[in-house]
């Protein structure tokens, strides 16, 4: 079984490769959130922490921890889903030439554990090198000497953030086997896969909905709650609306059909730009609606608590500033990393996974562009403009996430009595908007121009042939 494994493992390094960059990510995101929770309970013991920031310093790295494992559960499950789609035929070879579908399952579960394992290992090895810098920040961020600071690599924290990844994984990992092992040899070695199960499709809408009642009912919730918290009741406001944010973007992922699809389908309809390559980038990413939707997806959730975590700080500041109170200070970029920045890293990751793992499938695309007489200039511009297109869309539905946060947070303000005038830090938003648009289109584009440098017949044989 080992030799199988390893040998689906070899033959899949390319799309390997794109999932540990995620799971990397998320290991080292919860390690690190769980190391900085232990050097900051000793750093409060020794006395390194002055009274009055006792529980903002408790509070952020369990806040970070929270938002870190909500969002490694979405991208776990997201990439290693991509991996067997991409390996369907593969895996269709081994069930035509005798392996029964409990093999199959094994040797799927078994290159997940290798490549979590693996990952756990350099996430916990880069957690611990960055947790100074992390405690630095964290202090820093509120005027704290981080001298007194007690920075210590707990082995309990550190086994238990490691082992509970590489869990993490291996449950996401079970579903994933046992679509390996259902898959039909005749069916998956089909030219075009076939549709999305009716029976998924109808879960998915259902987890939408869910999803929405569950934003009101916690919306309608905080109205009743704030007014009775005094002055806690702020920041159970504001952690509601970040936590809606989060919601909506999950709510938005599993009515993909509608919200990506669709969305990406009238908004690239309404663009003037009528060039061979946009046009073939354009029918690209809308035929391709799972990979539009599986990156789409982090990147949404990226621009949207960035933009919307910064719109509900400065609409803060802009009303303790009308109410004659004592301002929290502007808001920096720093002080958004604090406090979303390892969701940041495992959605960003998550993103580029998805990409990156495409990008064997975008070459044979490209390939049979240049069999029709797509010049290579022309082939570069479909992936440029393909990384246009998803950032786009993303930047869209996380300005939808940033709505929902918003009234959730207006809201509650309301229910205490108080009235804000919402503030859109646009300066942050173009600038979130510009990076999230250059790592896509390089995660697009630069991994398919040596597949250029080759007869387009050659890549496309050998697409077939995968």
């Amino acid at each position: 079984m080992f030799t199988l494994v390893w040998a689906e493992l070899r033959a899949a390094r390319s799309s390997w490769l794109a999932v540990l960059i995620s799971f990397v990510a998320t290991s080292f995101a919860i390690v690190l959130a769980l190391l900085v929770m232990g050097s900051v309970t000793a750093t409060i013991a020794a006395g390194g922490v002055p009274e009055g920031h006792i529980p903002a310093m408790q509070f952020v790295p369990g806040w970070n921890l929270f938002l870190a494992l909500v969002g490694t559960l979405s991208v776990i499950g997201a990439v290693t889903g991509l991996v067997v789609q991409s390996r369907r035929g593969s895996l269709a070879r081994l069930a035509l030439a005798g392996a029964t579908p409990r093999q199959i399952s094994g040797i799927v579960r078994g290159q997940i554990v290798v490549v979590a394992v693996f990952s756990a290992i350099i996430g916990i090895i880069l957690a611990i090198l960055v947790q100074p810098l992390a405690i630095e920040m964290l202090l820093g961020d509120r005027g704290i000497d981080p001298a007194g600071a007690i920075v210590g690599v707990d082995p309990i924290l550190t086994l238990l953030g490691g082992g509970g990844f590489v869990l993490f994984a291996v449950l996401a990992g079970v579903r994933q086997a046992r679509v390996a092992a259902a898959i039909p040899p005749v069916d998956a070695l089909r030219t075009v896969p076939g549709a999305e199960p009716r029976r998924r499709q109808v879960g998915r809408w259902v987890g939408a909905i869910l999803l929405v009642f569950i934003i009101v009912g916690t919306a309608a919730s905080v109205t009743l709650m704030a007014p009775l918290l005094g002055t806690d009741g702020a920041d159970v406001v504001l952690q509601t609306a970040v936590i809606c944010m989060l919601l909506a973007g999950a709510a938005l992922s599993l009515a993909a059909p509608l919200t990506v699809g669709l969305l990406t389908r009238v908004w690239t309809a309404l663009v003037p730009a009528r060039s061979a390559s946009w046009v073939l980038a354009r029918a690209a990413v809308i035929a391709k609606g799972e990979r539009l939707a599986r990156t789409v997806t982090p990147i949404a959730l990226t621009i949207g608590l960035l933009v919307g975590l910064g719109a509900i700080v400065a609409t803060t500041v802009a009303l303790l500033e009308a109410m004659g109170r004592p301002s929290i200070g502007s808001t920096t970029l720093v002080s958004l990393l604090v406090l979303v920045g390892l969701v940041l890293i495992v959605s960003v990751s998550g993103g580029l996974s998805v990409v990156l793992m495409m990008s064997r499938q975008r070459e044979g695309e490209l390939a049979l562009a240049g069999v029709v007489g797509a010049t290579p200039r022309q082939q570069v511009l479909v992936t440029v403009f393909e990384g246009v297109i998803i950032t786009v869309t993303a930047t869209l539905l996380g300005l939808v996430m940033t709505a929902v946060g918003m009234v959730v947070f207006l809201v509650g303000l309301g229910a205490m009595g108080l009235e804000a005038a919402i503030v859109v830090p646009w300066g942050d938003f173009a600038a979130v908007t510009a990076v999230c648009i250059v790592v896509v289109i390089a995660a697009t584009t630069l991994p398919t121009l040596p597949s250029l440098r080759r007869p387009a017949r050659e890549v496309a044989a050998q697409l077939a042939a995968d």
